[in-house]
């Protein structure tokens, strides 16, 4: 795909003052809905299809100038006689590339990446650039309550966006500032090993253009912020955003008053209710097993008296076999573990991975792996009492657990 031709087409568009018609392909994934929603209210005539809800047609490309579509969707076909149509036209590029060159090309883009905590980074700082009057635009890959959605447009002058290192989306910015919270191994369908993450990082941040601000963990302040949120990670999110208020000359008390105001984002450690058996049901993203290890030593930190339990889902079996090892004392800080389905992800083989060797793998004294929901299910409901917490997690269907579960 050459980008220089749909760059052109996009923007000599905007310079006749049509309005360019685009379509969305897998708009249901939490990426390419935040753009989709931003292109909309910046005048952009937009449609888009995804396999939940009617799922994809080359007839879709009739009338429309540019196909965006999620990388995901490549990942699971990218013979696709719609996208197939649209690269042949050359009139196809990804929601990133979109997003990076074309709907941000005249903004200050603050871009926000890492392994772990880029959504709820990147959802502190978009906060905190609103109540600085900045009136910024914010693109992330999870809800925000208060936006009803996971963008927000705004006409100052900048955009702040969570950059994914996955497929190298994040290669599709030219930030002026970028944010690293931390660089662990992950992605294995992509990544063969941790040099190429740190060589993709590189690269990421030699994109930097204008004035040039890296903020990492090496520069963090370890200061303390009376946060709505839990856990010593959200600590450390917290402490990246106030160097970014910092650096852009907003007042210490107006970035203190906005963290501490903070009320987190969709699936993470979300509080979805109490059960009919009377446990409250907690949803998380977390799928990494580090992730998972300090979102549940939160917990445990903020709720020291309770019965704590977590049922995963594992993300993909390829990254499971990779990660497996690291499954080892993750669960230590809970008192019960429940390992469910793996969620197949990008995989066509399994590589001989089950719920039952992420359990013998974690070495916890009360585990109870499952291939059948259903069993799950059954399980909780035979052994969680009233009072006690159940924290769901998993990226990929392990919400929908969570809501079967507060039936319970």
């Amino acid at each position: 795909m050459t980008q220089i031709n749909k760059a052109d087409l996009v923007n000599s568009k905007i310079k006749s003052e049509e309005k360019l018609r685009i379509h969305f392909m897998g708009v249901g994934g939490s990426g390419v809905k935040g753009v989709y929603d931003l292109a909309s209210k910046m005048g952009y005539i937009v449609s888009g299809c995804d396999l939940k809800t009617g799922g994809h047609d080359v007839n879709h490309l009739k009338d429309t100038d540019l196909l965006v579509v999620s990388p995901a969707v490549l990942f699971q076909n990218n013979t696709h006689p719609e996208y197939a149509e649209a690269k042949k036209k050359d009139i196809a590029m990804t929601w990133e590339d979109f997003l990076g060159n074309n709907l941000l090309k005249d903004k200050k883009v603050i871009a926000i990446a890492g392994t772990h905590g880029k959504s709820t980074t990147t959802a502190m700082a978009g906060k905190l650039l609103v109540d600085a009057g900045f009136d910024p635009i914010v693109v992330l890959g999870a809800t925000v309550p208060e936006w009803s959605g996971n963008s927000k447009f705004g006409k100052g002058d900048y955009a702040i966006v969570e950059a994914d290192e996955f497929n190298n989306n994040f290669l599709n910015y030219h930030p002026e500032i970028i944010v690293i919270n931390n660089i662990e191994f992950d992605h294995p369908d992509f990544f063969e090993d941790e040099k190429q993450i740190f060589e993709s990082f590189d690269k990421f941040v030699d994109n930097l253009i204008g004035i040039k601000i890296l903020i990492t963990q090496k520069n963090s302040l370890n200061k303390h912020f009376n946060l709505k949120i839990i856990g010593e990670h959200n600590q450390k999110n917290a402490n990246m955003v106030y160097l970014l208020g910092i650096a852009l000359g907003i007042e210490e008390k107006i970035i203190k008053k906005s963290l501490e105001e903070f009320k987190g984002i969709g699936r993470r450690l979300e509080l979805l209710g109490i059960s009919k058996s009377g446990f409250s049901v907690y949803d998380d993203y977390a799928h990494h097993p580090t992730a998972i290890k300090t979102t549940l030593d939160g917990v445990r930190e903020n709720f020291p008296d309770k019965k704590i339990w977590v049922v995963i889902e594992a993300h993909g079996y390829k990254r499971t076999s990779k990660l497996l090892n690291q499954y080892k004392n993750v669960f230590e800080n809970v008192d019960g573990v429940i390992i469910g389905p793996i969620f197949k992800a990008r995989d066509k083989e399994t590589f001989g991975m089950n719920a039952d060797k992420i359990a013998k793998i974690s070495a916890h004294k009360n585990v109870f792996a499952t291939e059948r929901l259903e069993d799950l299910i059954k399980f909780v409901k035979n052994n969680v009492k009233q009072n006690e917490i159940v924290i769901v997690m998993g990226a990929g269907e392990s919400d929908q657990w969570a809501q079967k579960l507060l039936q319970v």
